[in-house]
């Protein structure tokens, strides 16, 4: 729109001067004032557009680093799992032996048995089937444990009242 005005100006106002909005400008005031507009937006036009590829190499770069850069942390991790003071020098962190539960061990160990009474000394085809009905089972819900009665988990007195809180 401006390039327009400017162009129009130099056909139909050349030389001339008028009042806008209380105000006299000149047309070639009124050129370079229209002019100034256009580079700085032409300007913040480009900056983006640098922007927008500047974050796409950025991006990409990263995608390229990353896998390397996991590998590189394994390797660092592999190495000095042991010393905290190597792993600090890499901004990182020792691992976290996991613990297991009694509960989580005891599952297992039940899983891992009934899996050997089902599959046996099996052939593949028919260890296939044998873990397809495991898998059916397991995906069943067990029953819950019914619920006591709250009248058994009260103590009472021989009289039926209920113990007196101190």
């Amino acid at each position: 729109m401006l390039t327009g005005f400017i162009a129009g100006m130099k056909k139909h106002y050349a030389g001339a001067s008028m009042m806008l909005d209380g105000k006299s400008y000149t047309e070639t005031s009124l050129e370079t004032l229209f002019q100034s507009c256009i580079d700085d937006s032409n300007a913040a036009d480009e900056a983006v557009a640098t922007k927008v590829a500047a974050v796409k190499k950025a991006h990409d770069t990263a995608a390229l680093v990353r896998p390397v850069a996991m590998a590189f942390k394994k390797a660092v991790v592999a190495a000095y799992s042991g010393d905290a003071t190597a792993l600090k020098d890499f901004a990182l962190e020792p691992p976290k032996a996991t613990v297991k539960t009694a509960a989580v061990k005891q599952a297992a160990a039940v899983k891992a048995k009934a899996t050997r009474q089902a599959l046996g000394t099996k052939g593949p085809k028919q260890k296939k089937a044998a873990k397809k009905q495991l898998a059916a089972s397991a995906a069943q819900p067990q029953p819950a444990p019914a619920p006591v009665p709250e009248a058994a988990t009260t103590a009472t007195d021989p009289a039926g009242k209920p113990p007196v809180k101190s």
